[in-house]
């Protein structure tokens, strides 16, 4: 029994861990361009589909799904970017949400300490590059953190109870549903990735358990913004509405085409990693092109919103007696 405990509280530490270096991560690398970030994003979005190259790119490099999208939340409501901007920011969000799962693929045991302490040399040098140290530092925390994971799991991995549970989540709705739960308490589809990738890994659970858990993540990591927006204009909640809706009509429509995910998977490479990886890439790139091609009226249905309308409704003067 005390044995099982000491595991588990491993376990929780490991995972509060990868945790901690991709909220660091992401800190460090928001704070690098702070003052110029809204310039920035509002040149970007002038271009033709520069809102979702920005999304999918800003994505890819601050690792996190949730902060991108908090933050084009909270631009739409200060007005820096239009709500057309931001729509198509969260479509871009989407696809380089993805990218966490080809970083974890790669992981080894000697990723992380190297770039840790590359992050440090880089942070001692008597130069500006030095702040770009705590990045590089972080993101050899994310490896490191990983392989503790991965240890801590070992004991458990062919534990029956936590294997009869994921085993239920080979039933797709099921498995979808796991995903939503588990990255709304953990406000990470990223760590969530990166829990299946290790699972799958030791063998704990097949492709047709990951795949359904890593697209529900995807639902569940919009509810941070959501959220978010409740406490900002009805455009501001509008765009938040719109990205969960994305999602769930994505996978209502890639749910019949699971098979076809896993044979992508499997076809495209041995290592489990990679699989989970290729998976989560063509379910998030789907959704995002099936809306990125019908944007025009995506955009004219959703302008007819109750919300939109609030949002471009002039005050009403009201009159003051004494």
């Amino acid at each position: 029994m005390l044995e099982n405990f000491q595991t588990f509280i491993i376990i929780i530490a490991s995972i509060a861990l990868f945790v901690f270096g991709l909220q660091s991560f992401s800190k460090e690398i928001e704070s690098l361009g702070t003052e110029k970030l809204s310039k920035w994003i509002g040149k970007i979005t002038k271009l033709p589909l520069g809102g979702f190259l920005l999304g999918g790119l800003f994505t890819s490099i601050v690792q996190s799904s949730t902060l991108v999208s908090t933050l084009t939340v909270s631009l739409v409501n200060t007005g820096v970017i239009t709500f057309r901007d931001s729509i198509l920011i969260m479509l871009g969000t989407n696809i380089g949400n993805t990218s966490t799962a080809w970083i974890v693929s790669m992981n080894s045991s000697f990723l992380g300490p190297f770039f840790i302490v590359l992050g440090t040399v880089i942070s001692m040098i008597p130069t500006k590059i030095a702040v770009a140290g705590k990045s590089v530092f972080y993101f050899g925390f994310i490896f490191f953190s990983l392989s503790f994971i991965s240890q801590a799991m070992e004991p458990i991995k062919n534990d029956p109870l936590l294997v009869d549970i994921l085993s239920k989540a080979s039933n797709p709705l099921l498995g979808i549903i796991y995903g939503i739960i588990i990255t709304i308490i953990i406000q990470s589809s990223s760590v969530v990735v990166g829990l299946v990738i290790v699972l799958l890994s030791q063998g704990t659970i097949d492709i047709e358990v990951a795949i359904p858990i890593v697209i529900g993540a995807n639902i569940g990591t919009t509810s941070t913004a959501l959220l978010v927006s409740l406490k900002f204009s009805s455009l501001s909640k509008l765009v938040a509405w719109s990205a969960s809706v994305f999602n769930i009509v994505g996978v209502i429509i890639m749910l019949p085409f699971f098979g076809v995910l896993k044979n992508i998977a499997l076809s495209f490479s041995d290592i489990p990693a990679l699989q989970v990886a290729m998976a989560f890439t063509v379910s998030n790139t789907f959704t995002s092109l099936f809306f990125l091609l019908l944007i025009n009226p995506t955009i004219r249905r959703l302008q007819k919103h109750k919300w939109y309308r609030q949002s471009f409704e002039k005050p009403s003067e009201i009159e003051i007696t004494s």
